[in-house]
């Protein structure tokens, strides 16, 4: 399974056109997070693609109709969705790690700080796509419930 990661599209429409483009050029994906800022960026993404779209707000989300983190399995393996704010990810990725081995989650993926991660903290795979206002997505590949090759790319 082959699910790409996004976060903090901040209405950039143009970065937003593009990944679809790219997804749809692969031809290969099977699943779009996009975890916050903004979440009606995500709504837009999966009018647009034939494919399961999971999304979380951020905090600049002002509809939070949804929750704030959310568990999902795909490929066999728990993930963890969420923004990351609320988890104060700016300054320790600890206390996210603690939440996704509670909640039965080896990968937390996040956003928030625009910047890229990857990183394992506690046994936890910590992924943060960077902000795809600036072109950066991640790609995340499971096989039989282990991830494989998570990769940072830009558009």
């Amino acid at each position: 399974m082959k699910i790409i990661v996004a976060s903090d599209s901040h209405y950039e429409r143009a970065m937003l056109m593009n990944l679809a483009q790219e997804i749809g050029e692969r031809g290969d994906i099977d699943a779009v997070i996009h975890l916050g800022d903004m979440e009606s960026d995500a709504k837009w993404l999966a009018a647009r693609l034939a494919m399961p779209v999971y999304s979380v707000p951020g905090n600049c989300d002002m509809e939070f109709g949804s929750s704030a983190e959310q568990v999902v399995s795909l490929g066999g393996m728990n993930l963890l969705l969420c923004h990351g704010h609320t988890y104060r990810v700016k300054y320790t990725l600890e206390p996210l790690a603690y939440r996704a081995l509670e909640l039965g989650a080896p990968v937390a993926l996040f956003g928030h700080t625009h910047a890229r991660c990857l990183r394992s903290e506690g046994g936890v795979l910590l992924l943060n796509p960077g902000a795809l206002m600036d072109g950066r997505y991640a790609l995340l590949e499971i096989e039989n419930g282990d991830i494989r090759r998570p990769s940072l790319l830009s558009l």
